[in-house]
Parts: structure tokens; C-alpha cells; sequence
């Protein structure tokens, strides 16, 4: 989910308006608009707005002459090049005085960390914020705060730390509510959706993103940018036929701005979805002619690979040719190792092999299975921190049964002290007082306690999704190296997949995991059910997570058939009748 960096870091400094104009001379914003007209309209002379702004402001007092080099950095964001964005921001930052100079800097930087993160200048990016945060500070600016907050969230989740963003997510909530920010109060919803389409948690992020569209509906240009992501996660759910009856919406009203092509590229993508290459090929074609002119390159790159895709499903694989090498040069320069770089490696195969390069597609599909080890790996040292907080999850637990003896033990004291002291009624009525507060101390730590038990009940369950995306990519995988026919040596990458889908280590990693959440679990199945196979054990620890059959079946490699079929002996095993749930017997172990 890489592309979706240009539109989570450009909503996120805009989602409020910040009135730190002071005496911003409305001649000077009605100059600017007159650029931004010239520039929707293509005409070739909108510099002269621009420097006439600059020239005007250089004679005002204060920081006026940063805002104009700010409202300038606004404009070229939008309608111009992104290469001169960071040019103009940087005089602004030298330009900055006056009572409103902490406000401006703070905005100007943080302009700043929107044009590093659509530039790919990922270094640049927390140090840009970091100052942001600390002008904000020391305005003591709520509003400015909450929205660095946000903006620091969505860095995180750019730089794969999920659930770091969505906790920096939690400490902007009461600056939000500290300035009575409905817009922000929102965005935090839109941030949030943000991260779940990247985790692939599509139903998550429809929900976050369908309620922070509910609170927008007063803010246009807010609502929009969310329908933009709640059509690209409804795509990823396969539900693209209400993208297709929505999202024109939000291409209409972005028609001016270069988001428009982000809109688009989804609109495309829902077509192709349904097989509507008719629709999806020239559409995609013109996003990708426009992302090369504003030079974008993650939508350059998702462009490139849904044409390539779309040429190869139409049988025309020498047209499929020119985007897939775009494709796979590009990504394999990056020098960074995601899903979009196995991605680029196969489809490019894919189209050699339809081409009849056998041996070429051999070479491109080579180093794929290492490549998938290295992602792997990368996940699993994220899994090491994981099994660590789970074993804090058992001191959390053991620390809720002390905190309910002590429970206990106060109401027997209270009992003891209303027996022997009913005549005190003064005491009785101060102890009283004491032991509710103390109650009400003890069930809000145990609340604290079980949510945070709740927490990685949660987390157990995302280790099992990965492993299901793996697999399901390998199987994926491992069918389109067979549909290239003629080189044997495919047979040893296919070999490869095989045995990376039954990697019994994996399976050792997850049951350390799940018995660290389900004490004892396995010891008590086969204890009750001591025919049970290791397979069947490994079915039923799944169940009782209550994944999907289709998660069930990435999992252990089997179609979905062959999860009934399973369903079906375990029951049989179980002696149970039709009346009774498989699920409920699991869940009572």
C-alpha cells in the first residue's frame, strides 16, 4: 500500500484551517488566486501573480512575507511542480518574525514534511515534523498541535510501525477536543482507516472511513478525500461496483487538482476488477501520462502495473511489455523490499513468459523466493517484540486475579469493621468513602488490564492473518510460475514455494504464540480428544481464534472444500451431534 503516501500526508496538514494570518492583506490572496486560475487553466504565464505576491509582501511587516511564500508553496503544491515547492518554502522559513512567527514556522514546516514525503525524501521527513511540533509548542496552539500529532501518526504508518501510529493517534485526540476542532476530531477517524488499509484490514478501514465521512459531510474537500480511500479499500474487499457508482463523485470535485489522478487510478482499478478492460486500460493510460507530467511516482508505478496486468488479461502481452519493464526497473531500484516489489517481479515474469522468453521470465522469477524469505524475516523480528508483550500479557493477567483478591479481601474488612463498629457511625461512613474509591481505583486498573489483554488477543490474530498473506501470495505465486511453460528450471522455484508452505517452523512460532494467550490449550484437547491428529489440533487452535474459512485455508494451504471436509472429522471425532456448534465445544476447552 506504498501509493497511498501522497494522499494520507497531503490531507493531513489541511484537515484545519489555521488562522495564523494576523493582517494578511486581502490583495495579496486575491493575487494568489489569480495564479491558482491561471494555472487550472494550463496558461503558460502564472509565475507574474506569484512574484507580483512576494514583492507586495516583502514591504509588510511581521511574517508576512513567509505567509505569502507559504500561500505560493500551497499553490505549486497543487497545480504546479512539486520540485519547486520545498524552494519557496525554505525562503519562507528565513522570512519568518514577528508575534505570529512561532504559528508560521510551524506551518511552513510542516508543509515542508508534505512535500519530503511526496518527494520520496523519506530522511527529511521526522526531522521536518519534529521542528513543526516544537514551534507548535511554544505557540501553546492546540489546534496546530493536534494536527502535528496526526501528521507524526501517519509518518509512522508510512515507516511500518502501525501500531505506533494509531497510539501517537490516541495523544492528539484531547488537543482535538481542546479546540473544539470537529474537523480534526475526524480526521483522526481518517488517519486511523488509513492505517488499516495498510495492514490489509479492509472491513476496518471501511468503517473508520465511512464514519469519518459521516462527520465530513459539511466539509467537501474532507469528505472527498475520504471517499478517495474508502473506494481504494472497497476495491481490495472486492465491492467495486459502489467505487464505480461513487467515486466520480470525488473526481469531479478534485477535476482541477492533480488529486484527481489518485481518484482516477481507483476508478480504473474497480473496472479492472470486474474484468472492464475496455474502461480500466484508458483510464489507467491517462493517469499514468499525467503522474509522469507532475512527476508522482508512486502512482507512476501502481499506474505502470495495472496496464501491464491489463494488457496481459486481454491477450495482448507486447503492449504488457513497456509497463511491466517500467514497472520493474522502477521498483527494483528502490532499494526498499515490500509486497509492491514481488508485485513488479511478477508480473514482469508473467508477461516474458506469455512473450515466449522463457529463459528471460526464469531470470526475473529467480530471485523471488529469497526475496520472500527477506520479508519474511522482516515480519518475524516485528514478531519477536510481539511474543515478548505477549508474555507481559501473562503478568497482566496474574496482576487482574491479585487485584480481584483484593477486592475480596476489602468488602470482608468493610463487613468485619460494620459489625464491630455500628455504633461509629461517622468512621463508618469515612471507611465507606475509602473503599469505594478504592473499588473504583481497582476496576479501572482491571478495565486497563483487560484491554490491554484484549490488545493482544488482537495481535495473536493479525500473526495469523500474515501468515494467511503469505501463503496465499506463495500459491498465487507458485501458479503463475507454472503457467510458464518450457523451462525446467521453474521447478526449482516451485520447489521452494512448496516447501516455504509447509514450513513446519512457522507453525513452531505460532503455536508459541497462541498457547501464550490459550494456556494449555492443546494439552487440554488431547487430553479430552486423544485421537485428535497435530493437523486437527492446528484446525481447532484456528477455530478458536474464529478466523474465516478462507483465512483457515491460506493458512494450512487447502482449499475451502477442504476446511468442510475437516469441519466434518473434526466433528466425527468429537462425537458430536448436528444440533451441537463445533465453535461453542472449541471455545469451552
Amino acid at each position: 500500500m506504498r501509493f497511498l503516501i501522497v494522499l494520507f500526508y497531503f490531507f493531513m496538514l489541511s484537515i484545519s484551517a489555521q488562522n495564523y494570518y494576523k493582517d494578511f492583506d486581502p490583495a495579496l490572496k486575491l493575487l494568489i488566486d489569480e495564479g491558482d486560475a491561471c494555472f487550472k487553466q494550463n496558461q503558460s504565464d502564472c509565475q507574474q501573480y506569484y512574484d507580483k505576491v512576494l514583492a507586495l509582501a516583502a514591504q509588510q511587516p511581521d511574517s508576512t512575507l513567509a505567509m505569502a511564500y507559504h500561500e505560493v508553496g500551497v499553490s505549486f503544491a497543487r497545480y504546479g511542480q512539486l520540485s519547486d515547492v520545498l524552494a519557496y518554502l525554505n525562503k519562507g522559513i528565513g522570512a519568518t518574525q514577528g508575534q505570529n512567527h512561532p504559528l508560521v514556522t510551524a506551518a511552513l514546516y510542516r508543509k515542508k514534511t508534505i512535500a519530503f514525503a511526496r518527494l520520496g525524501m523519506i530522511d527529511s521527513i521526522l526531522p521536518s515534523s519534529q521542528t513543526a511540533m516544537s514551534w507548535a509548542q511554544l505557540a501553546r496552539d492546540n489546534e496546530t498541535i493536534a494536527d502535528i500529532y496526526i501528521q507524526r501518526s501517519d509518518l509512522l504508518h508510512r515507516m511500518g510501525n502501525p501500531k505506533q501510529a494509531l497510539e501517537v493517534l490516541q495523544k492528539a485526540k484531547p488537543y482535538a477536543l481542546k479546540s473544539n476542532s470537529k474537523i480534526q476530531q475526524a480526521g483522526i477517524d481518517f488517519a486511523a482507516g488509513n492505517i488499516y488499509l495498510s495492514t490489509y484490514d479492509f472491513k476496518e478501514a471501511i468503517v473508520a472511513l465511512e464514519r469519518f465521512m459521516e462527520q465530513s459531510k459539511e466539509d467537501d474537500e474532507g469528505y472527498y478525500r475520504g471517499l478517495i480511500n474508502w473506494s481504494m479499500a472497497m476495491v481490495h474487499d472486492n465491492r467495486p461496483e459502489p467505487v464505480i457508482e461513487r467515486l466520480p463523485e470525488a473526481i469531479s470535485f478534485f477535476k482541477d487538482r492533480n488529486l484527481v489522478w489518485t481518484a482516477k487510478t481507483h476508478l480504473a482499478h474497480a473496472y479492472a476488477k470486474l474484468g472492464q478492460y475496455d474502461k480500466s486500460i484508458p483510464l489507467h493510460e491517462e493517469c499514468l501520462a499525467a503522474a509522469q507530467q507532475i512527476y508522482d511516482p508512486a502512482i507512476i508505478s501502481l499506474n505502470s502495473r495495472l496496464l501491464a496486468k491489463g494488457y496481459l488479461e486481454t491477450d495482448r502481452p507486447e503492449k504488457a511489455l513497456y509497463y511491466s519493464t517500467s514497472v520493474y526497473e522502477y521498483e527494483t531500484s528502490k532499494g526498499s523490499l515490500d509486497e509492491q516489489v514481488l508485485g513488479a517481479y511478477t508480473i514482469h515474469s508473467r508477461v516474458l513468459g506469455a512473450l515466449g522468453r522463457k529463459a528471460d521470465a526464469y531470470d526475473v522469477l529467480k530471485p523471488i523466493p529469497k526475496l520472500s524469505d527477506s520479508l519474511n524475516s522482516m515480519i518475524k523480528l516485528k514478531e519477536i517484540k510481539k511474543l515478548q508483550e505477549l508474555y507481559e500479557t501473562e503478568k497482566k493477567e496474574a496482576q487482574i486475579a491479585l487485584l480481584e483478591e483484593k477486592d475480596k479481601s476489602s468488602k470482608l474488612q468493610i463487613g468485619m469493621l460494620i459489625a464491630g463498629l455500628i455504633a461509629l457511625l461517622g468512621i463508618l461512613g469515612t471507611l465507606w468513602v475509602r473503599f469505594r474509591e478504592s473499588k473504583k481505583r481497582t476496576t479501572l486498573e482491571r478495565q486497563k488490564l483487560d484491554a490491554e489483554i484484549a490488545h493482544k488477543h488482537k495481535e495473536l490474530t493479525t500473526h495469523a492473518l500474515h501468515l494467511a498473506k503469505k501463503n496465499q501470495i506463495l500459491v498465487d505465486l507458485k501458479q503463475k510460475v507454472e503457467q510458464i511453460k518450457g523451462a525446467c528450471e521453474t521447478r526449482d522455484i516451485i520447489n521452494t514455494i512448496n516447501f516455504d508452505l509447509k514450513d513446519e517452523a512457522s507453525w513452531e512460532n505460532f503455536t508459541q504464540y497462541f498457547e501464550k494467550v490459550h494456556t494449555n490449550f492443546g494439552k487440554n484437547v488431547v487430553q479430552r480428544y486423544p485421537n485428535v491428529t497435530s493437523n486437527e489440533l492446528r484446525f481447532m487452535a484456528l477455530l478458536r481464534m474464529n478466523l474465516s474459512s478462507k483465512e483457515i485455508a491460506n493458512i494450512l494451504n487447502i482449499t475451502p472444500d477442504g476446511v468442510k471436509k475437516a469441519r466434518q472429522r473434526l466433528r466425527k471425532k468429537m462425537e458430536l451431534s448436528p444440533e451441537d456448534s463445533l465453535e461453542s465445544e472449541i471455545l469451552n476447552i
